[in-house]
């Protein structure tokens, strides 16, 4: 009868073994890999929102006020990409370098759309196919009136 009570033990051991190495240890690993991959995107998503404000910072004024028309400057792309830069610092000490991917001004309701990307392949295994985020900020021209 002892012997019995022994081999109980020891399948609950083997399950328990079995459960915590094929369930809960993945399950901890997809939460952890979740939150990083969250934690980038809205990392991406605020660069947008700051180089968006940014790059409507230099849209030519004069032009705006003679034809209506909103027209970049030589430094509206360069102005944008430094604010995602200074927004997506904690991501580049990991190895993720976000981009300003496109800039789109828009005339009829005067908004200034920048497209920001960013490969958070690095933050994942290798297992895990290419991962590529495109978040885009929108800031509205208010200064500016015709």
């Amino acid at each position: 009868m002892r012997r019995l009570h022994l081999d109980r033990r020891g399948y609950t051991m083997t399950f328990w073994a079995v459960f915590i190495g094929f369930v809960l240890v993945p399950a901890f690993a997809l939460a952890i890999e979740l939150g990083r991959y969250f934690y980038a995107i809205s990392e991406v998503a605020k660069a947008a929102d700051a180089a968006a404000v940014a790059a409507s910072a230099e849209i030519n004024a004069r032009t705006f006020q003679n034809s209506g028309s909103l027209v970049p400057t030589g430094k509206t792309w360069s102005n944008a990409q430094s604010y995602v830069a200074q927004n997506t610092a904690s991501l580049s000490s990991k190895g993720v370098h976000a981009f300003v991917t496109g800039i789109q001004v828009s005339s009829g309701d005067n908004m200034v759309r920048v497209t920001v990307s960013a490969d958070l392949s690095i933050l994942f295994p290798s297992v895990v196919p290419d991962v590529i985020v495109s978040q885009t900020g929108i800031a509205k021209l208010r200064a500016l009136t015709h």
